[in-house]
């Protein structure tokens, strides 16, 4: 069997292990914790709502009194007189006016109504050379995302001569965007549906190359469509009127034909995965154990070109003129997040408990708390040591495990410094941190300067 046969069975095995659900730790109480919380939900919804005091009655009718009145007064008629100025104006200059201040006022809304957000691939304060993946199907090495994608492209052309038609269905959705493969994948299975359900026409077996939608759907759209079809038994034809077309032999084998659209069906794409890079540091004892929360930054992020001192200047005068105006809470609250930065990766560094060493990884933006748990478990701490711990962010809260929300939302891109936390009467936390790691990883210790 092929090293992507075994690869593509492996996925198949996985997907239909995933449709059982999440699964649950015995130790893990956060069922019990929902249910409690259902009930409690369910009791406080159930409490009949009390009628209100007679103070509050009365505050009540007096405000609608008062509302009354402001009605009333914005109905009466008044005199026209100068909202600007001191002198009586006609009425179609107050409505101008009015006009004028309410385009004004939605200019002011329509400021603060959208948030600016700003994608950054790889953050800026990232401790380390860069961020790396790695492919354990097509090499073992651990590479940046640009240098794995001619690394794949060269394993599949050399794989295809194996299994062409899965080799193909793997090219369409690893070298094309998703919804591109996905509406490729989904043409291409109606022209096989079509020879399946109908064997016995002719013209179901004839794919015109010129016809538009092929064009824009299979071929030169999707790359590596026409090597699935030529895969499926297609073979490529000139017709009378000098147009080409892809045409299916009498004798093709159908078994064959519906094996590979399920192939290309169920395929998916080879993803290189991101390699953490972990890595044990140690605060020198010369060092205060603030180091650990520095971050270096490169030296172009402190230099302004003269393009960002004007977006600055800019930047400063909108600042000013915000605070001369009137805002709503809700205005302020979206001016807060007008600008929203987007990182695609998290450095992390878990402070073990003595405070000396420090471990560290790389972890998607869109992973959760559980993916730095299982970190800790399966890749730096002893098995006896990677139970009784938690996590504890610089504010001193707990950070849970079953926390659903991901890093970005937790506020901790693009990089953060966590503290393990052990039981008072753990022994290894007395006598130090370095018994509790594993020996491979304790024995690549770097200083942390």
């Amino acid at each position: 069997m092929s090293a992507i046969k075994k690869w593509f069975e492996d996925k198949k095995r996985e997907k239909k292990f995933s449709r059982i659900g999440p699964g649950q730790r015995l130790c893990d109480s956060s069922t019990q914790r929902n249910a409690q919380a259902a009930a409690a939900a369910a009791s406080s919804a159930s409490t009949p709502r009390l009628a209100p005091s007679a103070s509050a009655a009365r505050a009540g009718a007096a405000a609608l009194a008062r509302l009354e009145r402001a009605e009333a007064e914005k109905k009466a008629p008044r005199p026209i007189g100068g909202l600007r100025g001191s002198g009586l104006r006609t009425e179609a200059e107050v409505r101008q006016e009015i006009q004028l201040e309410q385009q004004d006022r939605q200019l002011a809304v329509d400021k603060f109504s959208e948030p600016v957000e700003i994608n950054t691939d790889a953050a800026p304060v990232l401790a380390v050379k860069g961020v790396y993946f790695k492919c354990p199907l097509v090499s073992p090495e651990s590479l940046s995302w640009e240098e794995w994608k001619p690394k794949i492209r060269q394993f599949l052309a050399e794989q295809m001569g194996q299994d062409s038609a899965l080799c193909a269905a793997v090219a369409i959705r690893t070298l094309n965007p998703a919804d591109r493969a996905e509406e490729c994948a989904q043409t291409i299975a109606k022209y096989v549906n079509n020879v399946l359900a109908n064997p016995g026409e002719e013209k179901y077996r004839r794919i015109r190359l010129g016809n538009a939608v092929f064009q824009q759907r299979v071929h030169p759209a999707c790359e590596s469509a026409l090597d699935f079809l030529l895969a499926c038994g297609f073979q490529r034809q000139a017709g009378d009127s000098g147009e080409d077309f892809l045409v299916l032999p009498p004798e093709a084998d159908l078994e064959a034909l519906a094996a590979a659209l399920e192939c290309l069906q169920t395929a998916e794409g080879i993803e290189p995965l991101l390699d953490r890079c972990t890595s044990l540091l140690e605060i020198s004892p010369g060092s205060a154990a603030s180091v650990a929360n520095r971050v270096a930054l490169p030296e172009d992020f402190y230099s302004l070109t003269p393009e960002e001192l004007e977006l600055e200047r800019l930047r400063l005068r909108q600042a000013a003129e915000s605070e001369e105006m009137l805002r709503t809470r809700q205005m302020r609250e979206r001016e807060r997040q007008r600008e929203t930065r987007r990182y695609r990766f998290c450095l992390v560094r878990v402070r073990l408990p003595g405070g000396r060493l420090i471990l560290q990884a790389t972890f998607a933006a869109t992973e959760q708390l559980a993916d730095i748990y299982s970190w800790l478990r399966d890749e730096c701490l002893e098995a006896s040591a990677a139970t009784a711990f938690r996590l504890v962010s610089p504010d001193k809260r707990r950070l849970d495990e079953a926390d659903g929300r991901t890093l970005a939302e937790l506020g901790l891109c693009p990089a953060a410094v966590l503290a393990l936390a052990v039981s008072a009467d753990d022994g290894a936390a007395a006598a130090g941190s370095a018994s509790r790691l594993r020996p491979a990883l304790a024995a690549l210790v770097q200083p942390l300067v």
